[in-house]
């Protein structure tokens, strides 16, 4: 057993979503609202007119609901029409925020793979490149080739211009606060600049990504590639909610989200056959979880919903019964020197396949195995430690989980208990008033 520590809950804001209560259906895909300039040397940076604080709020024409995979749509339409109403007071301090970010967020990017300093294996710039967060060069060789492995330990070079990691993770989460202030305030050049942004990450010729993450999570010394590279792609669920809410801006046609649809069915076309991906599906921890997220998300998202109930009946209960405990803990991931961090990043997974179950007539929320083991056990086994139980295994850092608040609050509703709702409040800590939860996961109320 690890060193004793009272893990440190750090307060921030999310960029995932849940379900208001009253509401019926689902939430979304985690990113913190990090925001980085873009454009590499000499290249211009994209901007537009950011939105005085005080301004008239005008909501644009009238969207459909919204077809987003992880954020609620109906609380998101609700919340809406109060903006529009000016009856929404109890949302306000959320909004301010959301908009100063979105502000800040019109001055980022363009973001694209072809900015790096260095080029893939294959000798082409528009094939994505990460490399491995926990592996280091060796002391004990020259050039430090092969790297070692250092779990927990992020190695810096992972985030600089060599790679495309961090501007990945930059523009979806830019995209994601730009479109989502879009579709609440109506405020065009948010629209405008999260479809600019989209657009030269996925669809113009000479910036976009090719569909593959071939060279994902690379090693120095070991290999051009890893299975775990599909994770990086967790954020093309973020991008795709983001699509959703720009439905009905000019500034995101019909052809657009044509040609969006057209990638990201290329990039499930990969991930079923390509034998990284295959692995990655093969996965006993979180790896394979998230592989069943992303996978089972985007298949929804390009309407294949048949594919992905299919997919969640046959998936889900294996991963239940293989990763999850009768007392809801998760062994594979508790060994790590994150011991806390990793059952939370894996409950995240599952916690976006219920949400997937719940378009599809699925019932994963509730799903449990002969012996026992299910997600609701999994929440019971966590959420007194982020209400204050000492976490007893070892943690070599404190860590920010405030991102996991929203789905906290979906599972308060779903289970019907409080102290989710009140493990999210401690978790969003000082920000619990201006966070992006409220607007995406407001908290539930108790009668």
């Amino acid at each position: 057993m690890g060193r004793k520590i009272k893990l440190a809950i750090i307060s921030g804001f999310t960029l995932a979503a849940a379900v208001l209560p009253g509401c019926t259906m689902p939430p979304e895909t985690p990113l913190r609202a990090k925001q980085a300039s873009e454009a590499p040397s000499g290249s211009p940076a994209a901007s537009l007119p950011t939105a005085n604080q005080g301004e008239n709020m005008t909501i644009a024409k009238e969207a459909a609901v919204p077809d987003t995979l992880i954020l609620n749509a109906s609380v998101l339409q609700d919340i809406r029409s109060k903006v529009k109403s000016n009856q929404a007071a109890d949302f306000q301090a959320a909004l301010n925020q959301l908009r100063k970010e979105a502000d800040l967020a019109l001055k980022t990017g363009p973001f694209s793979v072809v900015h790096k300093q260095s080029t893939p294996p294959s000798g082409d710039k528009h094939d994505y490149m990460s490399m491995a967060p926990y592996w280091w060069p060796d002391p004990g060789k020259p050039d430090g080739r092969p790297y070692i492995q250092k779990d927990g330990q992020t190695n810096p070079e992972r985030a600089t211009n060599r790679y495309d990691a961090t501007r990945l993770g930059n523009m979806a989460s830019a995209v994601e606060t730009l479109a989502l202030a879009y579709y609440l305030t109506g405020h065009e050049p948010y629209g405008e600049k999260a479809a600019m942004l989209l657009r030269v990450w996925f669809l113009d010729e000479e910036t976009r990504m090719n569909p593959n993450m071939n060279f994902g999570q690379s090693v120095p010394g070991r290999t051009d590639g890893r299975k775990e590279g599909v994770l990086d792609s967790r954020h093309f669920l973020t991008t795709s909610d983001a699509a959703a809410l720009l439905a009905g801006s000019p500034n995101w046609p019909d052809k657009d989200m044509a040609a969006y649809k057209s990638w990201v069915k290329e990039y499930t076309g990969w991930l079923k056959v390509n034998k990284l991906a295959l692995e990655e599906k093969a996965a006993k921890n979180n790896h394979g979880t998230w592989y069943d997220a992303i996978y089972t998300g985007l298949t929804l998202f390009i309407g294949e919903k048949d594919a992905a109930a299919a997919y969640l009946r046959e998936t889900v209960p294996k991963r239940v019964a293989a990763q999850i405990q009768p007392d809801g803990s998760m062994p594979l991931e508790m060994s790590r020197t994150r011991s806390f961090h990793y059952p939370v990043f894996n409950l995240e997974a599952f916690s976006m396949l219920a949400l997937y179950g719940s378009k599809v007539g699925f019932d994963a929320w509730n799903y449990q195995t002969a012996d026992g083991k299910s997600i609701h056990q999994a929440y019971q086994f966590l959420v007194p430690y982020f209400n204050g139980k000492p976490w007893e295994r070892e943690q070599i850092k404190a860590e920010n989980e405030s991102e996991f608040a929203s789905y906290l609050r979906e599972a308060a509703v779903v289970y019907k208990d409080p102290s989710y709702a009140d493990a999210a409040d401690k978790t969003l800590g000082a920000s619990r008033s201006s966070s992006r939860t409220n607007l995406i996961a407001p908290k539930p109320v108790f009668k």
